[in-house]
């Protein structure tokens, strides 16, 4: 690991000075569950690392009258044990999926949320892929069992937050603080596409960071629920996951919305489904439909091709445990 210099900023403002400063140089450090993690990897090799666990200011849980605010270093497993976050839906219960307790005592919101992807061939050395401004994305004719089967494009990671998916669909924001003072973007747009940037998974400036995560109020009006499928019963990133929030009479289903993650670069607004079950009375036919619909294009790799029916069938199941919650 190369040396460091190590910096403790005091607040949340001078955060973006010192990034400004550095040039792209510096690397953010909260849980270090994932920065640590390139670091020792050498895909991270900054000169000087910026820890915010010392800016107190950013780790809180609140709730006003418009919602639910998060502060960005606050640890994963103040969420799940958070009496007010447990009555937003699902989201407590789609933090409870990541990793293991000792990891949600270490790993952030913020984090979480900007945490880089988990692809072999990014986090090894040996492959100069063209998510690190390289010309290849190797698992195209590489081992791509993990890897993209949806808006892949040039690069086929998968985006592996398990909280990102069910804050989209509880139509969440996060608060972007930079030189120029702080903006509220909302969380399905703060992830971008390969075709948009190969190099970068959502829309931060080398000066700039997340400091808050906003769940609006109106995620109590809804029912909402998170399911996750990984290949052993641990701390694994999901193969796929679904989350799912509506209101919910009977059968029938509005202000539906539905996030998808391991299927994409970003979490996956599942649109088509949406456009098929919304309104309608569920049925299982129209929940086979809504999932040939939102699976019509996917273009799975060699060996990933299993993703298509497990998302029609993780789909399935969600929306059948949403009716019966």
């Amino acid at each position: 690991m190369k040396e460091f210099q190590y910096i403790y900023p005091k607040n949340s403002q001078s955060v973006p000075l010192i990034l400004g400063e550095y040039n792209g140089k510096a690397l953010l450090y909260a849980g270090g569950t994932d920065a640590l993690a390139r670091m020792k990897e050498g895909i991270n090799r900054p000169e000087q690392v910026v820890n915010l666990k010392a800016v107190e200011e950013l780790n809180y849980i609140k709730e006003d009258s418009d919602g639910l605010n998060i502060g960005a270093t606050t640890p994963l497993v103040d969420i799940v044990n958070s009496k007010v976050a447990q009555t937003y839906g699902g989201l407590s219960r789609a933090v409870e999926t990541v990793a293991t307790i000792q990891l949600r005592n270490m790993g952030t919101l913020g984090g979480n949320l900007c945490q880089r992807p988990r692809c072999w061939y990014f986090r090894s050395r040996h492959f100069h892929c063209i998510r690190k401004g390289g010309d290849v994305c190797f698992a195209v004719s590489g081992n791509n069992k993990y890897h993209a089967i949806l808006g892949g494009s040039s690069c086929y990671i998968v985006y592996p937050s398990d909280v990102a998916p069910m804050l989209i669909t509880l139509q969440a924001s996060v608060e972007i603080l930079g030189p120029k003072g702080s903006r509220m973007v909302p969380l399905e747009d703060f992830y971008i596409l390969p075709k948009v940037d190969p190099t970068r998974e959502n829309i931060l400036q080398p000066d700039e960071i997340v400091t808050r995560v906003f769940v609006p109020k109106s995620a109590k009006q809804v029912k909402s629920i998170y399911l996750k499928f990984r290949e052993r019963d641990s701390f694994d990133f999901a193969m796929v996951s679904v989350a799912v929030s509506a209101k919910v009479s009977g059968n029938k289903l509005s202000d539906l919305k539905i996030a998808m993650g391991g299927v994409a670069p970003v979490p996956w607004r599942a649109k088509k489904a949406k456009m098929v079950l919304n309104g309608n009375t569920v049925s299982d036919e129209l929940l086979k439909k809504a999932g040939e619909a939102e699976l019509e294009n996917a273009e799975p790799l060699e060996q990933n091709e299993y993703k298509i029916t497990l998302t029609k069938n993780l789909l399935k199941r969600a929306v059948g445990e949403l009716l019966a919650l």
